[in-house]
């Protein structure tokens, strides 16, 4: 699988003895890990592309440097009525 986030290293499958057509994709940066996995794939297709499309499209928002976690509703909440 290519770099989609820096310095981030993952890979991708689909069983060759699978009845479900299955895929799978990997990542892991950091102290991050991210799975995709698609249980039951559409048959006559690359579901291992299809998982990785997944990956390329959600990996960088969830494990790039961007990626920072954002405050609890409840948190919010109590910052808003002066709680927090």
């Amino acid at each position: 699988m290519p770099e989609i986030v820096p310095g981030s290293i993952g890979s991708y499958f689909a069983p060759s003895d699978s009845e479900d057509n299955e895929a799978y994709a990997h990542l892991v940066g950091g102290n991050s890990e991210l799975i995709v996995e698609m249980e039951h794939g559409a048959p006559g297709r690359d579901n291992a592309a299809d998982v990785a499309a997944l990956m390329k499209l959600i990996a960088p928002k969830l494990l790039g440097a961007d990626a920072t976690p954002s405050a609890s509703p409840t948190a919010k909440q109590a910052e808003k009525s002066g709680e927090g």
